[in-house]
């Protein structure tokens, strides 16, 4: 006579619980982006160039035109004084060559600033750096916008 197998049934229900634990844990403590210590707006743009996210030096100008210099974890932010801006830059240089430089200036800020800092830039012969602004998406031609009504 043949013996019969018995089946097994595992119940997934508490593998499931953990699951769902585990992924409300991680998705409650994870912070995508540090919080920027320097707040800016930035001006609009329609370009689409993508800034890379590591290896960056950002030199950032408020709307108060003060200058500051980090990394693209933004945690070694520091504020630099005009006058040692070229400097400041020619040392960020020197500890990662390979780094894009990024010019982040707010929108409100004055225009002198933020050429102030593309001069401190080419006296420090980095000849290369990109400008970051938030992308401005086209209107579509041929709708008609929602504004109100008008009056007869």
């Amino acid at each position: 006579m043949a013996k019969r197998r018995i089946g097994i049934a595992i119940d997934m229900t508490p593998m499931v619980d953990v699951a769902f634990l585990l992924l409300i844990f991680f998705m409650t403590t994870t912070q995508f982006k540090p919080p920027e210590k320097v707040g800016v707006q930035l001006p609009g743009s329609k370009s689409e160039i993508h800034v890379p996210e590591t290896r960056t030096i950002i030199l950032t100008v408020n709307a108060a035109g003060e200058i500051y210099i980090s990394d693209e974890n933004l945690s070694q932010t520091q504020q630099v004084a005009m006058e040692d801006l070229v400097s400041a830059i020619v040392t960020w240089r020197s500890k990662n060559r390979s780094a894009v430089v990024v010019v982040k200036g707010d929108k409100d800020a004055e225009y002198g600033a933020v050429a102030d800092v593309m001069n401190a830039l080419a006296e420090s012969q980095t000849l290369r750096f990109n400008l970051m602004t938030d992308l401005k998406v086209p209107e579509k031609k041929g709708k008609k916008r929602s504004g109100g009504s008008k009056g007869h």
